[in-house]
């Protein structure tokens, strides 16, 4: 797992190497230019020319730093600062002063002050440009002239890199109302929370790491919360199947799903299951939609209740399937139920006689709970899936708020019922009952389709009835997943994949892993 830090942390960072090692702060901002400058140059190897807009605080005295060894490198360099000079700290004022003293000896360099937003019009045909205006200490709506600034280069078709932070980006929450749109953003120090999740995750582009040449020990007292999936996580969690095992100490997976009205989401969950391991894969649907979804599963045992008029899940079915729950290793409850009030009571009587049994709630079983009556009962072993919208909806609140926080509100829920929680998106989040957020670090926007919830439903399960374990499970089949997703990409366009595809795929993706984790 790659670890990521709140803003206090990287601050404190900087205090304990000026404070404590005696590093000068400028030696700390020459390390980071130089890298920056290097980073870009690797990347973007062929620019000509390249715009900087730098602020009056530390992220702007980097963007005077790396200008210079642009110049240095016979690259045209224009550079805009915000601000009067006598109000930039000093570091930043430090290398500004440089700056100008070498723009007087160079025909390469031009330095001018900002005064109207049109000024910024006049990097518009520069290969580059770089964001150095407000760096991870940001908070709140961006103000002006910052605000015009960041819409008007968004504009631009050059390439965009931001440096430690794109400017209007919270760095802790991931949220923003104006941010730089950077195709490149070269970190500092440590990877920040706010830089994968939300405006972050869309803003951000590729995100690299320069670390400042101080070392780790300063973090080895921090305590962390938040981490990045890796592959080599995944790896060590993969299912390792006896040489012994049969169809039922290999994973019963029992999915009580689909209606008359959507049967495919049950037939999509109870085959993935099976992709996914599990050694035995049952469905539990109604007896209307039981022709509908006989010819697509011929591996799946598929068992229906009620009558030919029995449409969806309903409480009188459930004294049946009382020894079919006691078989199962895994429950899988939601996909394609339908919202019906009988099916809202079924699944809530369902979770109240369910005892230990590890549950996957999805789609409509979420839609049929609510704070008060996930407080009754005992959640331990059970998984939430919910995509955002149907998050807000649980908890009770708007989706805007969460936005602006949600890994807080991902951590509240995680930790007051005491389970995990998988919070659907781009990118995914997993909570575990300790607070512990992991961001999913594969997926691509080609899954946006129906039925791409319901895949991972039955893989989460097929996994599950292996692993056991929650946690493991959850980042194990979330990343694997939107892996076999990634890996179509390869044959198929962004948006002409399904989720079906993705089935098939889905051992491909823990090949991937076998063959690249050394």
């Amino acid at each position: 797992m790659i670890p990521l830090y709140n803003t206090s942390d990287i601050r404190r960072l900087d205090s304990f190497a000026i404070n404590s090692l005696k590093v000068p702060g400028i030696v700390l901002m020459e390390n980071a230019s130089i890298g920056i400058y290097q980073i870009i140059n690797q990347k973007y190897s062929g620019i000509k020319s390249i715009g900087i807009i730098c602020g009056k605080g530390n992220n702007g005295g980097d963007g005077f730093a790396v200008a210079r060894h642009f110049s240095n490198a016979g690259i045209e360099v224009k550079v805009i600062y915000v601000g009067a000079a006598n109000s930039m700290s000093g570091d930043c004022r430090t290398n500004y002063e440089i700056l100008k003293r070498l723009s007087l000896r160079r025909n390469n360099l031009k330095i001018r002050a900002f005064k109207f937003v049109n000024d910024i019009n006049w990097l518009i045909k520069c290969d580059l440009i770089v964001d150095a205006m407000l760096g991870s200490g940001f908070k709140g709506e961006l103000k002006e002239p910052y605000y015009s600034i960041v819409n008007t280069v968004n504009k631009f078709r050059s390439v965009k890199c931001a440096v430690d932070i794109p400017t209007g980006l919270n760095s802790d929450t991931g949220s923003g109302d104006c941010v730089f749109n950077s195709d490149l953003t070269i970190t500092l120090g440590e990877f920040k929370k706010g830089l994968f999740i939300e405006k972050g995750y869309q803003n951000c582009g590729d995100v690299k790491l320069k670390e400042i040449g101080i070392g780790n020990d300063f973090f080895n007292n921090i305590k962390i919360d938040t981490y990045l999936i890796e592959p080599e996580d995944v790896f060590q969690s993969l299912p390792k199947r006896s040489k012994l095992a049969n169809k039922y100490s290999a994973g019963k997976v029992l999915s009580i799903a689909g209606s008359y009205q959507y049967p495919g989401a049950a037939v999509l969950a109870s085959h993935s299951a099976l992709v996914a391991g599990a050694g035995a894969s049952v469905l539990y649907i109604p007896e209307s939609a039981k022709k509908l979804v006989h010819k697509s599963l011929t591996e799946v045992v598929v068992e229906s209740y009620g009558t030919s008029k029995t449409y969806w899940l309903n409480s009188d079915v459930l004294k049946h399937i009382k020894e079919r729950i006691r078989w199962a290793d895994v429950l899988v409850i939601g996909p394609g139920l339908g919202r019906s009030s009988e099916t809202k009571d079924a699944v809530r009587k369902l979770l109240l006689n369910k005892g230990t049994k590890y549950t996957v709630l999805d789609a409509d079983a979420l839609n049929a709970l609510d704070e008060k009556f996930l407080a009754q009962i005992n959640l331990n072993d059970c998984l939430f899936t919910p995509h955002l919208g149907e998050f807000a909806n649980l908890i009770n609140t708007d989706i805007s708020r969460i936005r602006k926080d949600i890994l807080k509100y991902g951590r509240d829920f995680a930790v007051r019922h005491k389970t995990v929680l998988i919070l659907k998106g781009a990118p995914t989040i997993i909570f575990n009952k300790s607070g512990e957020a992991f961001i999913n670090t594969t997926g691509n926007s080609g899954m946006a389709k129906f039925g791409t919830g319901d895949v991972l439903t039955g893989i989460l399960g097929g996994l599950l009835a292996q692993i056991k374990n929650t946690e493991t499970a959850a980042y194990t089949a979330v990343y694997l997943h939107s892996l076999s997703a990634d890996l179509l990409l390869q044959k198929k366009p962004l948006s002409n994949y399904l989720p079906t595809d993705i089935i098939k795929n889905f051992p491909n993706s823990i090949k991937f892993i076998e063959g690249s984790v050394v």
